[in-house]
């Protein structure tokens, strides 16, 4: 349970006790509370004070003055994607001759690669701008000089001690970078550089129609929903919901969203999903199309057909996820938990490790074992810094990347099982004498009456959630279950009906997974709020994250 709120602070914020209580749990001061639930009052720094920035305006500016072919290299997930087309698509107004490239994760796996880079030099490109990659990318940096290529890099990961060989490396990670916000997601990066590439055009507002691709990749890679994120997310949601594209048109009506209405929430668990799929199973073109598309029908065929492959994701995740369980059994007091097997598809193996990881409360590496290289994907807790554990190992490893709770690599078949001993070995040394218990962190205990009216709507200022930013978790204890069945086929996912004080309440649980026969008549319960739209209504549900019989009499 958080802390309550002290009286002074309650004071200073004109609002409810309840909502001051929340803003208190996120770390808001009182004096920035105005800030916070208005991000448009954020202030943007000057964009020139991003390392390199200078040099990339000029050498984009001799492109375009040259009329030389720009080529664009992304990655193959959400982030990656949007950002691509962000640049592509403002370039391509400025009357610049773009093309883009995004590598395949099962041929090429993460990061610039060299077949790449020579293909976009083979359509004519003789600048090479990257999104959401290549600020640890040393030999392939090399290889794009040696193919008469200038590189501008555009990358949120955080970089070695050494930079690649570019024209301009752009990342807020940077430790000589003097821009005062750091969190951005690579599209943020990329979006960061079109607007110094615009600074003083009269055309400049015209990228704010971008920011719903912005949104979409700062959301789903999940950093942080602070600053410069978070006024980023609150502009490009307004943008999305008015949304003039095909393609998100169509992948909006195919999630069985309502148009005008997506939150943060929704692109989370709904359109970052589905728009990732298709690099996780097999070729992130197919979405990058999708955002690309003037086409009506080729924008609902491209949904349709993301829709099914996101289906077919989950289905494997599920199927994965139960094998490495299966695999670790013998692991479960391990300081980090390692699985690794040729059955795992490495298009899913990131969403393991993130399921075991916040399962077990525990760093977590799943590694699809091939004939000669090994591909990894690992997830990790915030006591524990990922990015700086593969760099320990980095005389092991063929290539590496990442955050400090993220993070992918390649390693030799034979360099594995040292792999795996060095990274227990740092995560026991670090971890010592932690109590690493998965928890919930709870920001009010309420009677549910309590959340319904006004302070709902009042939470929504709160919006958009995400990282340091969660969805605020309630709990309210002597609550009765008048129903509860099974829910969608699966006999673990149930369906509640829950009354308090005379009023009636729906709810969902995916996470428990306790199944109604196993569900007390009265309990305690942890849950967060969604909004439930059906046939035209609107109704609180709370999605429930723990339950427990009451301790109530």
């Amino acid at each position: 349970m958080k802390p309550s709120a002290p009286r002074d602070y309650v004071n200073a914020v004109d609002h409810p006790r309840l909502i001051a209580q929340l803003l208190y749990n996120r770390g808001i001061a009182a004096a920035d509370v105005q800030f916070f639930v208005d991000p448009t009052l954020t202030p943007e720094h000057d964009v020139f004070d991003l390392c390199d920035m200078d040099k990339a305006v000029r050498r984009i500016y001799r492109a375009l003055l040259q009329q030389e072919t720009i080529g664009v290299f992304g990655d193959f997930d959400v982030d990656g994607v949007t950002a691509t087309q962000v640049i592509r698509e403002a370039l391509t107004w400025l009357g610049a001759n773009v093309v883009s490239y995004i590598p395949n994760r099962f041929t090429q796996g993460h990061g610039l690669h060299a077949s790449g880079v020579k293909w976009l030099r083979n359509q004519g490109a003789t600048l090479v701008v990257t999104c959401d990659c290549g600020v640890s990318d040393l030999a392939e940096a090399e290889k794009a000089a040696s193919l008469g290529i200038d590189l501008i890099i555009t990358d949120h990961h955080v970089p070695l001690s050494r930079l690649p060989k570019a024209a301009a490396v752009i990342n807020a990670k940077r430790p000589d970078n003097r821009y005062p916000y750091t969190e951005f997601a690579g599209v943020g990066i990329a979006f960061k550089l079109m607007q110094a590439v615009y600074r003083g055009r009269n055309d400049a507002s015209n990228l704010d129609q971008l920011l719903e691709l912005v949104a979409l990749g700062t959301v789903a890679d999940m950093v942080a929903l602070t600053g410069e994120n978070r006024q980023f997310v609150h502009k490009g949601l307004q943008v999305l919901n008015g949304t003039t594209r095909p393609g998100l048109q169509a992948l909006i009506q195919v999630s069985g969203l309502k148009p005008g209405v997506v939150t943060s929430g929704d692109v989370s668990w709904a359109l970052g999903p589905r728009i990732n799929s298709s690099g996780r199973i097999d070729d992130a073109a197919m979405s990058l199309r999708l955002l690309e598309t003037s086409s009506q029908e080729e924008a609902e065929r491209l949904a349709s057909e993301l829709d099914a492959v996101n289906s077919q994701r989950q289905q494997l995740t599920v199927e994965v996820y139960e094998h490495v369980l299966v695999n670790l059994a013998a692991q479960a007091d391990r300081p980090l938990l390692f699985a690794s097997d040729e059955s795992y598809p490495e298009g899913v193996i990131g969403l393991v490790a993130g399921k075991v990881s916040k399962e077990y409360y525990r760093p977590a590496v799943v590694v699809t074992i091939g004939t000669d290289v090994c591909r990894g994907s690992s997830r990790s807790i915030p006591e524990f810094d990922l990015a700086r554990a593969l760099e320990e190992c980095s005389d092991l490893l063929v290539t590496f990347g990442g955050h400090p709770m993220a993070a992918g690599f390649s390693v030799s078949i034979e360099n594995l099982p040292a792999l795996e001993e060095r990274l227990v070995a740092l995560a026991a040394e670090r971890l010592d004498g932690m109590d690493l218990q998965p928890r919930l962190e709870i920001d009010a205990e309420v009677p549910m009456k309590a959340l319904g009216g006004r302070n709902y709507q009042l939470m929504r200022m709160l919006e958009p959630f995400g990282q340091h930013n969660p969805e605020p978790v309630f709990l309210s204890r002597g609550v009765e279950v008048t129903e509860c069945r099974s829910l969608r086929n699966h006999e673990k996912w149930t369906s509640l009906r829950l009354r308090q004080d005379g009023i009636l309440w729906d709810a969902v649980d995916f996470r428990t997974l306790r199944g109604p026969d196993d569900v007390p008549k009265l309990i305690d319960v942890v849950y967060t709020l969604r909004l439930r739209r059906w046939n035209g209504e609107e109704t609180l549900q709370a999605n429930i994250a723990d339950l427990a019989p009451s301790t109530l009499d």
